[in-house]
């Protein structure tokens, strides 16, 4: 059943209140069309469900895919509505996010199978083995700094098992070197944290709440 204006107000509203975050920049929100509404509210909905899939599936590290994303204006044009939700062009996350999102395949397991991204090269460069060595390193020292100890979530439990590791490893260099070959060969699994927010967010439920707005059958491009 689709999901009505309101309902989705409540959702991303009491998400906001839920994270002791002020409400009061959605408060516009409720003087606008109801299929403006919809679009700023599922929009704000993607991102949170963006944010909250990358937290379940520990794909945590800068926290930069979380902060990163984005919402922008809606614009009217002669046929229609337009909002662009997504990373901006010429950030890091633009250019790595669907890596994350789709996976890379490996070189011996070719899984996931249907990415279409792939590994070249069994060998790892510098740069690779260098941004590993500094992701050891930041997630060690927060895994360390860490002092829950019941109802960790998959990040929080990654960085304890780090902080173990990279404290009695004293080659960094040939730990980061190891696991890019491993990485390499295995290949990224695929999180999906990016298409199944948009399939959550703008999915049927959002079509059908847009033609009942609209009253009519209506057209959504998602590209």
């Amino acid at each position: 059943m689709a999901k009505s204006v309101k309902q989705l107000q409540d959702e991303v509203l009491g998400f906001l209140e839920s994270k002791g975050q002020s409400k009061d920049q959605f408060q516009e929100v409720t003087d606008l069309p109801a299929i403006k509404q919809l679009m700023i509210l599922s929009a704000a909905n993607f991102i949170i469900q963006v944010q909250d899939n990358l937290n379940k599936t520990g794909k945590v590290d800068t926290g930069a895919l979380s902060t990163d994303i984005t919402a922008g204006e809606i614009i009217e044009t002669g046929s229609g509505y337009e909002i662009s939700i997504g990373y901006p062009a010429g950030s890091k996350s633009a250019k790595y996010y669907d890596f994350v999102n789709k996976g890379v395949r490996g070189l011996v397991s070719g899984e996931p199978s249907d990415s279409p991204y792939a590994f070249r090269k069994p060998t790892a460069g510098g740069a690779m083995v260098d941004a590993l060595a500094r992701w050891y390193r930041r997630n060690a020292a927060s895994g360390k700094r860490e002092d829950q100890k019941k109802n960790l979530s998959a990040v929080q439990r990654k960085r304890k098992k780090l902080s173990k590791m990279v404290s009695a490893e004293k080659k960094l260099k040939s730990l980061a070197y190891a696991t890019a070959v491993s990485i390499k060969r295995k290949g990224i699994k695929k999180t999906g944290f990016f298409d199944n927010a948009v399939k959550t967010s703008f999915g049927k439920e959002f079509v059908q709440a847009v033609a009942k707005i609209a009253g009519r059958e209506i057209a959504i491009n998602i590209r």
